[in-house]
């Protein structure tokens, strides 16, 4: 149509037409119509329609909100709201038109009259819908071919679903006020669609920004929109405007405007052709890359052909991408970068953005180690010729620098022991396609110059080393001096009263820091060659290989495992209804109201442990000596009665069997075997265990920088700067050194531009993928072989166990329940004292030295890691077994 029908004076209000001269307020017709209203401006060819505003639907939300199930529904828990919903949905349909309203029906119906005999589309237009940051994506209600006398049943109908469940969990987890509900409704000329379907400004199966994705079927798109069929499926170069894949789609049933009103189904029609021809994809494409520069973002569409005219339904932003910070991305066509998220393992083990603050120290101390090791450097390094970087709220590895030093083949072998998953990536990477055209400096001949110095200034670390495998007693002794000296300075003598420039710069670069930290590093790498070494001297026999494996657990020391053991013990010494009121309870051990063994229990883990918690790697997280109720929270989930499991009788278990199994070897093994075998085991023995040591020192640490900086925070905040002492993580070490220089600066203005897109992250993001390139494009290793109904991974620790699946995205996420499998990303120690409770764990993210693994080992629960994929494949009460020794999860 060329012209759309204009709203009656009497329902000025009520009612909005369109396409119109200017779109209306968002807040008058939410988000679906405004995006059609602005489509239209553009010059897109959208059918007309009208608008049932937000005004129309007030009265009835202002009924709703009046009822007891309501009230109800606010103060009801999530899991509560199933029924509550149904009962305000069968209210709903009670509600009666207002004279206003129905005056503003009366007028609806006149002005679709001028449209003469059609079929219309009635849609949910929500405030919150289509946005940037929330889609609602198939959450409200779509009524498809309705006849004039049938819209006010199918008015009532998107009514209704705005008290859906599964729209209240939507807007709960996007950080909606559910409490204000409201609504406004399409109602749009039906187009009788020949063809139609759905089409996505990126690749939503690998993320690449640089194609597009179109999936069509014959008929309306609703059988597309819904996963009803097998659609037919085109992937598009928008850089060439190219079809780069076409996938002929089974089409099972297709779905058409009935004559009678509402659809009709067809089965199988045409399902032997492609549904779109060139022509259609090119001009499909041409729209999807138009719109996508209107909006100035990644944007999904549903579209429709009708008398070869193209028609667009709807354009909405794509809220479940991941994102590049700008400096990372390479224009469209340009040679792409490739980058290795160093976050999601190597130490930090963060499925999370990192704060402002948290960043720009990780960057400060990627300094401090290339200093370390190659003193002063005679040339600046540009952003793009970096070997590592920060930014886009998470640390990444440039690897298309990187290949100028080493194959894919060798990057896999090194990341192998931590990041199986990345591992196998990397050994697929095409190394022709994404080295960097330009060598970096620190990549060329140049750089042996320095060879020297990283030479002498090695000497500490490669001569601890040697003294570790050599003399492993006299270096015990010696380390532990210097790791007690070094927590003595870091608990007890820091001066606060110190700049927080004059801080970092007096603790983090001090000799004493350095040296602490080439000690620690030295004899944990000196433990790890001699894991690596029982290998070669157990054999190749079974019996051989079975001794072997139990000398890779049962490490004493591990300050992990205790640090689980500990808080395991203090859930013990509490009956489990302290832990119903966790306020009260913070209460009463700060007022010291709780017996004397209790209260000496909880001041030691807190002197050893308080500088630990969840996300410990980001300054901004809060350590347990932060929150008491962290601490709390995660002994309540050890408070069950079950004497069959105590972790530190189990972990007792495996020191006694590694010890039986060297006795077992020694007795088996020729003179020489067994004198190797003993110095190994010595190594073992005693540094093993130690290999969260140069982490947990760096927390210590962490946890001084982490007061002084809140005090800074507090100072900025009562100058009126800042709105609470937390925001100070949300600015730069410059940023603070600037604003006590100038007392004018807006730090609320800049911490706004430094969060911006960490907010985005944090909406839309919810696993960090572990290889991206610079357009966007995750590469993923390629598929495991395995049987219908099984899950391949790598085995990291024996063991069988069936249960249903918890799955985790945080640690404080929800209970895990004793007996349940325990299904996360990637973990930290702050997840350990949930590993008590689960009876195995399945990790993403991980490798047989990934901190998950260590402690699964010690804890002998059943661990297997580097399954592809594992969150969106699994979900809550899903009954699976865990094999622990093959590596296998399998569905039940």
């Amino acid at each position: 149509m060329d012209s759309s029908p204009e709203p009656t004076r009497d329902h000025q209000i009520l009612c909005v037409a369109f396409p119109g001269v200017t779109p209306a307020p968002l807040t008058e017709v939410g988000g679906k119509a405004h995006s059609l209203m602005l489509l239209a401006q553009q010059g897109f060819q959208v059918p007309p329609g009208i608008v049932l505003t937000t005004a129309f639907f007030r009265p009835w939300f202002e009924q709703i909100q009046r009822t007891a199930c309501w009230a109800k529904l606010l103060a009801a828990q999530p899991d509560e709201w199933s029924s509550l919903c149904r009962e305000l949905k069968a209210l709903s349909a009670g509600l009666t038109f207002g004279e206003a309203q129905q005056q503003a029906l009366e007028g609806l119906r006149e002005d679709l009259h001028a449209l003469g005999d059609a079929r219309f589309a009635v849609r949910s237009s929500s405030l919150e819908e289509d946005l940037a940051q929330a889609s609602f994506a198939g959450g409200y209600e779509t009524c498809l071919g309705v006849r004039s006398e049938d819209l006010e049943i199918a008015v009532r109908r998107c009514f209704a679903s705005t008290l859906d469940e599964r729209v209240l969990m939507y807007k709960r987890e996007r950080g909606f006020d559910i409490r204000s509900p409201r609504l406004a409704v399409v109602v749009q000329q039906q187009i009788h669609s020949e063809v139609a379907g759905v089409g996505f400004s990126l690749n939503p199966l690998n993320n690449d920004y640089d194609e597009a994705v179109i999936n069509a079927n014959w008929g309306l798109g609703e059988s597309v929109v819904a996963g009803r069929v097998s659609p037919d499926h085109f992937v598009l170069d928008k850089v060439g405007r190219q079809v780069v894949e076409r996938k002929q789609g089974a089409k099972q049933l297709s779905i058409w405007v009935s004559e009678a009103g509402g659809t009709t189904e067809k089965q199988g029609y045409r399902s032997q052709e492609f549904s779109l021809n060139d022509a259609q994809l090119s001009e499909l494409i041409d729209a999807i890359c138009e719109i996508e520069t209107f909006y100035q973002r990644q944007i999904d569409i549903e579209w429709s052909y009708a008398n070869d005219q193209l028609y667009l339904l709807q354009a909405r932003p794509i809220t479940t991408y991941i994102p590049l910070a700008p400096q990372m991305m390479t224009q469209p066509g340009e040679r792409r970068c490739l980058y290795a998220d160093m976050a999601l393992s190597s130490g930090l083990t963060i499925n999370a953005p990192i704060s402002p603050l948290g960043l720009d120290w990780m960057r400060e101390g990627l300094v401090l180690l290339a200093d370390m090791t190659f003193g002063k450097l005679d040339f600046d390094l540009r952003f793009e010729e970096a070997f590592c970087f920060c930014a886009g709220g998470r640390m990444y590895q440039n690897v298309s620098n990187v290949l100028w030093l080493t194959t894919p083949e060798q990057l896999a072998k090194m990341s192998a022991a931590s990041d199986v998953l990345m591992a196998e990536t990397q050994a697929h990477i095409d190394a022709d396609r994404y080295r960097s055209q330009v060598k970096p400096p620190w990549a060329k001949v140049a750089m042996l110059k320095y060879l020297p110095r990283v030479m002498w200034r090695g000497r500490y670390f490669v001569g601890t080393l040697l003294w570790a495998i050599l003399a492993p007693e006299h270096a015990w002794r010696s380390y532990q001096v210097k790791a007690d000296g070094y927590k003595t300075k870091l608990t007890g003598d820091l001066d606060y009263s110190l700049s927080l420039d004059a801080f970092r710069r007096q603790y983090a670069s001090t000799d004493n820091a350095r040296l602490m930290l080439a000690f620690t590093m030295s004899v944990v790498w000196a433990s790890v060659g001699a894991i690596a070494m029982v290998d070669v001297l157990v054999g190749k026999s079974a019996e051989g290989k079975a001794l072997g494996d139990k000398l890779k657990r049962g490490f004493t020391g591990n300050i992990v495992v205790e640090m689980g053991i500990a808080l395991f013990r203090l859930a013990k010494m509490l009956p489990p209804s302290d832990f119903d009121d966790l306020d009260q309870l913070v209460e009463r051990i700060n007022t010291r109201q709780m017996p004397a063994q209790f209260c000496h229990a909880w001041d030691a883990f807190m002197a050893k442990f308080g500088c630990r918690g969840p996300l410990e790697m980001d300054l901004a997280s809060p350590r347990y000596a932060d929150d008491p109720v962290l601490t709390l929270k995660q002994m309540s989930l050890m408070s069950f009665d079950d004497e069959r499991f105590d972790p530190e009788l189990t972990h007792q278990r495996q020191v006694e069997e590694r010890e039986q199994a060297f006795a077992a070897l020694m007795a088996r093994s020729g003179w020489l075997r067994r004198r190797l075998l003993r110095r190994v085991y010595r190594v073992i023995d005693l540094f093993a265990g130690i290999r969260d040591h140069p982490k947990y020192y760096m927390l210590l640490f962490y946890q001084g920088l982490r007061k002084r900086a809140l005090s800074e925070g507090e100072r900025l905040t009562r100058e009126g700067r800042l709105d609470a002492s937390e925001d100070i993580f949300d600015l730069t070490f410059d940023d603070i050194d600037s604003a006590v220089r100038d007392p004018a600066l807006d730090l609320r203005a800049i911490r706004q531009q430094r969060t911006a897109f960490n907010q985005i992250l944090s909406n839309q993001v919810h696993t960090f993928p572990a290889v991206i390139d610079s357009r966007g494009r995750i590469l993923r290793p390629p598929a495991r072989e395995s049987k219908p109904g099984e899950y391949r991974g790598m085995a990291v620790s024996a063991g069988l166990a069936k249960g249903p699946v918890k799955v985790l995205q945080r640690p404080d996420e929800k209970p895990v329940d004793k007996g349940d499998i325990l299904v996360v990303y990637t973990t930290d120690p702050g997840w350990t004292p949930l590993f008590v409770s689960a009876a195995a764990i399945v990790i993403e993210v991980g490798g047989a030295l990934q901190h998950g693994a260590v402690v699964a080992r010690e804890y002998g629960k059943p661990c297997v890691v580097g399954i592809d994929q594992l969150i969106s494949q699994f979900e809550d009460g899903q009954q699976v077994e865990v094999d622990g020794t093959a590596g296998v999860v399998r569905l039940l």
